[in-house]
């Protein structure tokens, strides 16, 4: 009888709300970590749910909106390396790189980004309604003049890297990845990676560029506020996207993006094999961050502090998720997703 209203009262709290995470789920094992799949609105409210994961900007907008909630640890601090995991990349078409005189202007423009987003005198205003004019059907940005601080930009962690110099780290990083993921993304080829060297072709090219709204449009956003004004040598638009939508861009029989911000995994599943599209360089290197109730700071060296918790992560089944199962499995920490 017992077993049976047990049974019961798991039917029950599996059709609840999803605010709740009931004992119905058990840890993985003693030393194991419990994975939550949750939504951005969930984070801070789920009754035995000890830490979430959770991206910039919405880490931040919730810490603030939650006075007990605090960001007790850096997961590009714990997954180790120089500048952390790579996340954001840009492509090009292999047509758009004969184009040397835009494409060397274009690549010092991004290399200059990082330092004008921090720079006091850029405005939160500034870098949002740049986003906001090139967002399409009206859309309203995901950061907000209110939660785009000078922190929130460096937890972005924004700034460019040429193709040539990540390409160690991206190959790292996408064989770690693969490894604990159902469906691997594969290995891009070393043709993928740009060398640095650009055609001859001085004319004026007509260019394309897109990239997802989010942590990614701050990789190109001095481009996107007209800091950097390459109209004298190409006939540039640029596009903000949501960021579901944006491999329709650079898929299909004639991709409408000539130049393409994409997640790491993406740009390697879809373009790495470096036909149709060549990567040019890392623009960001992630921006996870676990947040708690519990105050106290995790780094690497007290990683196993979360040994017998359960964590929240908003897109678990994404790069998020896998990124923090990684990590886990790096640290010897076993873990289970329950829900």
């Amino acid at each position: 009888m017992r077993k049976f209203i047990t049974a019961l009262l798991c039917a029950f709290t599996a059709v609840a709300t999803a605010t709740y995470f009931t004992a119905c789920t058990r840890p993985a094992a003693e030393n194991g970590v419990n994975l939550v799949a949750v939504e951005g609105g969930q984070v801070g409210l789920m009754h035995g749910v000890d830490y979430y994961v959770v991206p910039e900007p919405a880490a931040s907008a919730r810490v603030s909106a939650l006075k007990d909630l605090n960001i007790v640890g850096d997961l590009q601090e714990i997954y180790g390396g120089e500048n952390g995991y790579p996340q954001a990349v840009i492509v090009a078409k292999t047509g758009v790189l004969e184009h040397g005189a835009f494409m060397r202007r274009f690549i010092a423009a991004l290399g200059r980004n990082g330092e004008w987003l921090a720079d006091e005198h850029t405005s939160a205003e500034t870098v949002v309604s740049a986003v906001r004019e090139h967002l399409t059907d009206g859309a309203s940005p995901m950061f907000t003049a209110e939660n785009l601080t000078k922190q929130v930009i460096e937890n972005c962690g924004i700034g460019f890297v040429p193709a040539a110099e990540g390409k160690r780290e991206i190959k790292a990083f996408m064989e770690k990845l693969d490894g604990v993921s159902e469906t691997p993304f594969g290995t891009p080829s070393d043709g993928f990676f740009h060398d640095g060297e650009y055609g001859a072709d001085e004319s004026n090219p007509k260019v394309s560029v897109y990239a997802p709204d989010g942590a990614p449009a701050l990789g190109i956003a001095n481009l996107l506020a007209g800091e950097e004004n390459l109209q004298d040598c190409a006939e540039i638009e640029y596009e903000v996207v949501a960021a579901s939508l944006i491999q329709t861009f650079v898929t299909g029989a004639n991709p409408k993006a000539d130049i393409c911000v994409l997640p790491v995994n993406l740009a390697v599943k879809l373009l790495g094999n470096g036909g149709a599209y060549k990567l040019i360089g890392t623009l960001t290197h992630g921006n996870l961050f676990l947040l708690s109730e519990n105050g106290e700071r995790i780094t690497a060296d007290n990683f196993d502090t979360l040994k017998g918790k359960t964590v929240g992560v908003v897109n678990l089944a994404a790069v998020p998720g896998l990124t923090f199962k990684l990590i886990l499995k790096e640290h010897g920490v076993e873990y289970k997703q329950v829900v």
